[in-house]
């Protein structure tokens, strides 16, 4: 009897799916200790990345949700700035050669995780999550070039942010910076997939939070493109992202894309945007939801109620003048909520706000998908000329004074 044959995988072809995409963010919380020269022979970031997967894909809770068949097939890679000691974008290509869909087909399949907004990041905070003032035509964008801002504005023309559209034009041009993790960019690799994948093989497109609004778009891009035309079945699995485009783009999205729902839970779906009904991101950026910020944990202006904390209140609102600054109405994409039940008593500071929010971001997803033991996925050892960033309460609190500065510029401190 094989080991397969013993202890099976666990996991549905959605959860292994949410699973491959956390991985993918396993550079988040380490800050490198000098900045990074192009052409440079292996980013350590990079190398703190692949290191901690292989890590990951050995620990005993990993193992029995995924089984041991997973294997890095391009990647991992980062982006980062030239001015950065953090990674801003990245990504890994995963292989399995037997995995089981919910039809009962079994085939070969890649997965390409992209990672989410790096916390201590604060080029994903300002340029490509709230970027949304200006926006991008659709039906002449090429994430190749520099993304040129839409100067008519026509609810008809499908649109994406500007800061979907930088994003998405880093993540096609990922190259791994150590040769032995891939000498292609992201494109291209999959580019020559699209020419060498066997009969029935499947790709999947997946990504958390502000990749919940970039791997449908790379996606969407690439078929729309003819570079996936080789491949038996095309899916996508993002996850608490927000809206990357207009009505019209997520319409687009969604005929390219046709929901598949598979299961009794909301998260068993194909093509949909899997999101928690608690969660603040998925809020963004359409107007009408933006504005149930304000009263999504309990808030209330009323006797008795609990007010809005004055640093959330101001953020709301810059969120909703940006939104109607890109003279669009973002819609969400087709989605499917879930929900865990009340976050709680109404937060009464900025930092229980987003503790809250942090919670109902990442935490509630990992609990209600994969099961809360796996949280504890174990990392590799720091590698050379990176430093791990451990802090969470820090990072909450770093947060609240990054905010303030955006609300109070001219404030000391």
């Amino acid at each position: 009897m094989t080991k397969k044959e013993i202890m099976p995988p666990n996991f549905d072809v959605f959860q292994k799916t949410f699973a491959l995409s956390l991985l993918s963010n396993l550079a988040s919380n380490y800050i490198a200790k000098d900045r990074y020269v192009p052409g440079t022979h292996g980013d350590p970031l990079e190398a703190q990345l692949a290191e901690n997967i292989q890590v990951a894909l050995s620990t005993p809770v990993v193992v029995a949700g995924l089984g041991d068949d997973w294997k890095i097939a391009w990647g991992p890679a980062v982006w980062r700035g030239a001015d950065s000691r953090v990674m801003e974008n990245a990504a890994a290509v995963f292989y399995n050669p037997e995995v089981t869909f919910e039809d009962g087909t079994t085939t070969a399949s890649y997965v390409v995780a992209i990672a989410a907004t790096n916390l201590i990041s604060g080029y994903d905070w300002i340029v490509e999550d709230f970027t949304v003032s200006s926006t991008v035509s659709w039906t002449h964008y090429n994430p190749a070039r520099q993304p040129a801002t839409v100067v008519s504005h026509n609810s008809l023309m499908p649109v994406i942010s500007k800061g979907t559209a930088t994003g998405v034009r880093h993540i096609a041009a990922l190259t791994p910076t150590d040769p032995a993790h891939g000498q292609t960019s992201l494109s291209d690799f999959i580019g020559q997939l699209n020419g060498t994948a066997g009969a029935g093989a499947r790709i999947i497109f997946t990504g958390h939070s502000l990749a919940g609004a970039l791997a449908p778009t790379f996606a969407l891009y690439l078929k729309e493109h003819g570079a996936l035309s080789a491949f038996e079945r095309i899916q996508v699995y993002p996850t608490a992202g927000a809206s990357p485009g207009n009505k019209t783009f997520s319409n687009r999205f969604g005929q390219a894309f046709p929901r598949k729902s598979a299961g009794e839970q909301p998260w068993q779906s194909w093509n949909v945007l899997i999101h928690n009904q608690y969660d603040i991101v998925p809020h963004a950026w359409s107007l009408s939801t933006l504005l149930q910020l304000l009263t999504v944990y309990g808030n209330s202006d009323a006797e008795g109620g609990v007010k809005l904390p004055e640093q959330i209140y101001g953020v709301v609102l810059a969120a909703l003048a940006d939104s109607a600054a890109s003279k669009t109405l973002y819609a969400a994409l087709p989605n499917a909520a879930f929900s865990c039940g009340s976050p709680g008593p109404a937060p009464a500071t900025a930092v229980e706000y987003l503790s809250m929010a942090g919670i109902q971001h990442v935490k509630t997803y990992i609990s209600a998908i994969l099961g809360s033991d796996f949280l504890a996925i174990e990392h590799a050892p720091t590698v050379p000329g990176v430093i791990e960033f451990v802090d969470a309460q820090r990072r909450i609190a770093e947060l609240v004074r990054f905010l303030e500065k955006i609300l109070h510029p001219g404030a000391g401190g």
